[in-house]
């Protein structure tokens, strides 16, 4: 081998050694051109065509001299490597040349640069995903879903709750993925179930807890225990039926699939008790009114025939009274099939006491507001030689009239009233047997030595206690003696003192209660006195108790 030779050997290896490709002529008129394969791991390689036959195995980072003959028709030679390249077992990275061919019709040299490639899977249970696919190493990409909800029907659906695997984010389209490596990005779903919640009758409101629920989750529920209809009418919560069956309005249930819950109602009506007068419910209250099931049968009472409002003033019972029906009977059944006004109903009573110091009388006793009081009494009475003439009535108070008849006094009972029976002397019979009017100065010391027997001031034995100077019906209290006078006396006719009448002072509640008392000798109606005093009934019950206590009223 000459010495040029040898040169030029040198010189092409210390090139190919340096990774560049040279090309030459050689004396037989054919030439060279050097091919290096670049971006391939050394331990893999590419096959190498020349002109469509293949002509070997180049690896990667090698270089490979080539001899081609200019004789050839047409005298181009085309060198073309593979496009892809794997390694065994792993189809998740690969090696990509783009320009696989290379055409040359002289001494020359050619590098096929490859391109490390990763696998990008995008994997999906429910809808449509894109951006899967080959990447260059380095670059950035993402993964989209079609939809984030896909509903299987009948209360199913699935719900796209995030990006799993090297991908990210709770987005359609997940964050940027950067492939330094074969990625997989897993789209991660959630199936729920759909609870639907109703009542029946289907007209309820406020019902909760409907709606879609992660598989496996608990969902709570609930339904008002009342829903108001109109006034009177309304729904009460009954028990629940489907797959939870409960009795309170309240539930839980667990969401393994599709489900239905219905809240079932009952329909009641209201009961009203009107009560006539309202008064009655100081002492008598009907605890049966209110809310009742359809259909269900509520019997009110038994009512008190007889409500005392004091020992002067009652209510008697008088019926229940619905519509055009009416009964007497202490007791009264209502069907709840709609809803009921039921009135019970009181007539309002007042006791009028007859009294007579003398002979007999009748009348006494309760009446009907408004009615009448028929009142008798024997004409005269006592023995002979001084016997007793009914001279006339004195009513207190004063309001009531009675009126005479053929059969005796009327009097219209529009409140509780004392009637007194006045009497004189008959001195005629004494006259008589002392023969002139001399003896009528002894006739006269003996009706005065006669006692009188004062009225009671209710219908016991307790007699009438009156201050000093007060008036007394149609009398004035004589405060030296106690003897009664008439109002517009100046003297006592029994002991001579002089009447003395002092400015009143403004009374208390309690005196005002006191002196009106007084006034109708201790029988009174709490209604009528309550309105004239301008004072509430309950304040005037409270006070008379307290008068009782002190002693002051009997």
């Amino acid at each position: 081998m000459c010495s040029r030779t040898r040169l030029l050997l040198l010189i092409l290896a210390a090139m190919i050694f340096a990774g560049t490709t040279v090309s030459g002529i050689r004396a037989d008129n054919t030439y060279t051109v050097a091919v290096t394969i670049q971006g391939l791991p050394a331990d893999l390689a590419t096959p190498i065509y020349i002109d469509g036959q293949i002509n070997g195995t180049l690896n990667g980072g090698a270089t490979t001299i080539f001899t081609l003959s200019p004789s050839t028709n047409p005298p181009t030679h085309t060198i073309t490597v593979q496009s892809y390249i794997f390694r065994q077992g792993d189809n998740s990275t690969r090696y990509f040349e783009a320009d696989t061919s290379w055409t040359t019709d002289g001494p020359g040299s050619h590098v096929f640069s490859y391109t490390t490639q990763y696998l990008l899977t995008v994997r999906t249970s429910y809808s449509t995903a894109s951006g899967g696919g080959w990447y260059n190493s380095g670059a950035s990409t993402t993964a989209t879903l079609t939809s984030t909800e896909v509903d299987e029907g009948q209360g199913i659906r699935n719900i796209f709750s995030g990006w799993g695997g090297d991908a990210t984010g709770t987005q359609a389209t997940s964050n940027s993925i950067v492939m330094n490596g074969p990625m997989t990005a897993v789209a991660n779903w959630k199936t729920q179930f759909l609870l639907t919640v109703s009542s029946d009758p289907p007209n309820a409101t406020g019902l909760t807890g409907a709606g879609w629920y992660d598989a496996g989750s608990q969902a709570n529920f609930s339904a008002p225990a009342i829903v108001p209809a109109t006034y009177n009418t309304r729904l009460k919560f009954g028990h629940w039926s489907g797959e939870y069956n409960g009795l309170s309005p309240n539930g839980l249930v667990l969401m393994d699939r599709p489900k239905s819950e219905t809240a079932n109602y009952g329909a009641q009506y209201l009961l009203t008790v009107e009560l006539s007068p309202p008064s009655i419910t100081s002492s008598y209250n009907e605890t049966h009114a209110g809310w009742y099931d359809a259909g269900s049968n509520v019997q009110l009472g038994p009512a008190p025939s007889i409500i005392n409002l004091s020992n002067v003033e009652r209510l008697q019972f008088t019926g229940w009274a619905e519509n055009n029906s009416e009964s007497m009977s202490p007791s009264y059944m209502v069907t709840m099939n709609m809803p009921r006004v039921v009135a019970l109903s009181y007539k309002t009573q007042y006791y009028v006491d007859v009294r007579s110091t003398y002979g007999s009388v009748t009348g006494g006793g309760w009446y009907d507001r408004g009615s009448t009081a028929i009142i008798t009494a024997t004409i005269t009475s006592g023995t002979w030689p001084i016997p007793y003439v009914l001279s006339g009535w004195t009513v207190d108070p004063s309001t009531g009239n009675l009126t005479k008849t053929d059969s005796g006094w009327t009097l219209i009972v529009n409140g509780p009233y004392v009637v007194q029976a006045q009497w004189n002397v008959d001195y005629v019979p004494i006259m008589e047997l002392f023969g002139g009017l001399g003896v009528s100065i002894t006739a006269v010391a003996i009706a005065v030595a006669i006692a009188y027997r004062r009225g009671a001031l209710n219908r016991g034995s307790r007699p009438l206690q009156q201050k000093a100077g007060q008036p007394m019906g149609g009398t004035m209290i004589c405060s030296n003696c106690g003897n009664g006078v008439p109002k517009a006396a100046t003297f006592c006719e029994k002991c001579g003192a002089p009447i003395v009448r002092q400015a009143p002072a403004l009374p208390s509640a309690d005196d005002r209660v006191y002196d009106y008392i007084l006034k109708h000798e201790g029988t009174i109606s709490l209604s009528e006195a309550a309105t004239e005093l301008a004072m509430p009934l309950e304040q005037l019950k409270e006070i008379t108790d307290r008068l009782k206590k002190e002693g002051r009223l009997g």
